[in-house]
């Protein structure tokens, strides 16, 4: 009889260990199912938690860069629009500057000529001191910072000494490595600087009915450096939306990453959970069985 129930103990002790684990696999296997993640705590696979931490920091990192590519082809956008209608601007003052060279006109026109030349300088101002996101375009994208151009109509305007904006250069990081950088910025005096002292030349020889013919080449100059410069954004612009496609796949790598060592499979935890219930409750009847048993041995001592 000792024997007996010494082998009843030890059977009960191991259906009880063995019922405790199931309610712990259970238990987990529904957290499993309510997160969707197979990963519930790191000590479940150290491995595979390693991978989402790596997958993580990478995804954060590309996340950064992302938002760095599209603030910079939003800005690289907004300079090349400026751009484009300053080089409108320059093509309608060669007109007039060719038109006055090669006319004979009468002084209310030569007035008119020289009301919209300084019009286009009024314009090509306005657009050298273009905003965007409270950044200055062309005055090194200071932020909150005043027009890097002087207006044309206060008292002793000089186009030549006009800007005062920053000469600083304003990048983007888009890569890991220390040259995956883009510049943003573009220095108007350098860019604005050529045309606006042409046009106010232009000006000045229609006010004063001087020969416009000497402005013809400044002007050409002025349209010049205006579209090298805006072939030199576009180029900026389309490396950057380039770089923002590759981003999005590396993140959908990444990702991809992720999931598989996180995210659980709901089909398989679905069927572990009804088999470890099913085991439970085989288990629960197993003791159940054996509890009745014990009692009917012991009163019949």
């Amino acid at each position: 009889m000792p024997i007996t129930r010494v082998s009843d103990a030890q059977t009960f002790a191991f259906l009880t260990t063995r019922t405790g684990r199931f309610q712990v696999d259970i238990a987990t296997l529904q957290e499993q199912i309510a997160s969707g993640k197979r990963l519930v705590s790191p000590d479940q696979d150290p491995l595979a938690a390693a991978e989402v931490v790596r997958a993580n920091a990478n995804l954060a990192a590309l996340a950064e860069q992302t938002r760095s590519s599209r603030f910079g082809s939003d800005i690289l956008g907004a300079e090349d629009d400026a751009l484009g209608q300053a080089g409108d601007a320059l093509v309608r003052a060669q007109e007039i500057a060719t038109q006055q060279a090669s006319s004979l006109l009468s002084p209310s026109e030569r007035a008119a000529a020289r009301e919209e030349v300084h019009g286009l300088l009024q314009a090509l101002t306005a657009l050298g001191n273009s905003e965007h996101a409270g950044r200055r375009l062309f005055g090194g994208l200071a932020l909150d910072a005043p027009p890097p151009f002087a207006d044309p109509d206060t008292t002793g305007y000089t186009a030549a000494t006009a800007y005062s904006g920053s000469t600083a250069e304003f990048e983007v990081k888009v890569g890991n490595g220390s040259t995956d950088r883009v510049r943003l910025s573009t220095r108007g005096d350098q860019v604005f600087g050529t045309a606006l002292q042409a046009l106010e030349s232009l000006e000045t020889a229609l006010a004063t009915n001087g020969d416009v013919r000497p402005t013809l080449a400044s002007l050409e100059q002025g349209r010049a450096l205006l579209d090298s410069e805006r072939a030199s954004v576009g180029a900026r612009q389309a490396q950057l939306l380039d770089r923002a496609t590759n981003l999005a796949g590396l993140s959908n790598r990444e990702e991809e990453t992720r999931a598989k060592a996180q995210d659980a499979d709901l089909a398989v935890v679905i069927t572990q959970l009804t088999q470890a219930q099913t085991a439970l409750q085989a288990t629960l009847a197993a003791a159940a069985r054996l509890a009745q048993t014990s009692l009917v041995n012991l009163l019949s001592i």
